[in-house]
């Protein structure tokens, strides 16, 4: 059974992430594992003696516990789907690579602090490393995002070339799980020929079968800004792009004092690694 991997550190934050997978896990028909991340504590520090440290690290697992256990008392609903508790010493992104070891991770969702410049709040966050580091998909959520009653889906590419189908499944799994409508945006500073937009929905017509479906070629002198106004035109509640191809985190990194961060959208957004 395929995984979804759900990052808790207790905050709102996460457990408004957790009400969120729990929804698509149901959807989806997927476990849930419940992640947290025991990190060592300031006075830990690098050469603190062996004996210490497992001190250390035993109250915090103990106390993270109990924290969980008090959590899943506050979901009920999680009572209803398969799901394991993990709770490990080291950084996030790779307690999750580990648990992905044998391929079983469909999806990671998490939340980060901040509705509105969500890419500010992304830089420096877990969820920026967790998306940067892991090749599973992972979606990123504004605190107090709901995707749980999404009917408008965006995977964002340059799809003048067909991405490999096992890229955009989970895009169409979960656009299929929520009967939701699926936008293939492509953005361009020139204009795509009727004949290109025409081959390009042929070929990919196989891997988006049994989903409502609609292709959008645009033409934006500025890419981002394109994106971001399409997406608003769209009513696009979750935003999938594929990294490699948008530069995503060098992108994600690049402000100004006149131009507000690129990439800057406040919705939910899912990395797609090729």
């Amino acid at each position: 059974m395929k995984k979804i991997v759900v990052p808790i550190d207790f905050s709102k934050c996460s457990k408004n992430a957790l009400v969120n997978a729990i929804k698509i896990a149901e959807r989806v028909k997927m476990d849930l594992v419940l992640y947290h991340a025991v990190m060592v504590p300031v006075g830990f520090a690098e050469g603190a003696p062996v004996g210490g440290m497992d001190y250390g690290f035993e109250t915090l697992e103990e106390d993270a516990r109990k924290e969980m256990d008090s959590l899943i008392d506050e979901f009920p609903l999680l009572s209803k789907i398969n799901h394991e508790v993990y709770i490990q010493y080291g950084p996030l992104h790779e307690g999750i690579n580990e648990l992905n070891s044998d391929g079983k991770v469909a999806l990671v969702v998490m939340g980060t602090h901040g509705a509105t410049g969500f890419a500010k709040a992304l830089i420096g966050s877990n969820a920026f490393h967790v998306m940067k580091s892991v090749s599973c998909p992972v979606i990123a959520l504004p605190e107090d995002a709901d995707i749980t009653k999404m009917t408008h889906i965006g995977i964002a590419g340059d799809f003048l070339s067909v991405p490999n189908p096992d890229l955009i499944h989970i895009v169409v799994d979960l656009a299929q799980a929520f009967y939701a409508q699926m936008h293939v945006i492509h953005i361009d500073t020139g204009a795509v020929e009727i004949k290109n937009q025409i081959d390009v929905a042929r070929r990919m017509e196989k891997y988006l079968r049994n989903t409502n479906h609609t292709f959008h070629f645009r033409k934006f002198e500025d890419v981002e800004e394109g994106l971001e106004a399409t997406t608003k035109e769209l009513k696009i509640e979750l935003l999938a792009m594929i990294a490699k191809q948008h530069g995503f985190f060098e992108k994600l990194r690049k402000t100004s004092h006149t131009k507000k961060m690129v990439l800057d959208i406040p919705m939910p957004l899912m990395v797609l690694h090729e």
